[in-house]
């Protein structure tokens, strides 16, 4: 489903952003950091991981575990690791 796939990639570019992991350097990244980290906890939050058909404590066990290891990890590699995580859990 086309939806599913929009959502999915909404809930994938907040989780990198929380991270503060960014594919372009920007004064602003800082302030996109604390808005994805509000979002985290806000009710779009779970309305979009309905939406996409995901159960919302999963995706927040998921980026627990892979915050700590963002110190070595890219925008890329976080999104490759929640991806990859998130297929073959749903």
């Amino acid at each position: 489903m086309p939806e599913q796939q929009l959502f999915r990639a909404v809930l994938l570019q907040g989780l990198t952003d929380s991270l503060g992991k960014f594919d372009i350097p920007s004064r602003l990244n800082a302030k996109y950091e604390i808005e994805a980290k509000e979002w985290l906890e806000s009710k779009d939050f779970n309305l979009i991981c309905s939406y996409a058909n995901w159960q919302p404590s999963e995706i927040i066990k998921m980026y627990s575990d892979i915050s700590k290891h963002k110190h070595y990890l890219t925008a890329t590699d976080i999104r490759y690791l929640l991806n990859e995580r998130l297929t073959r859990r749903y």
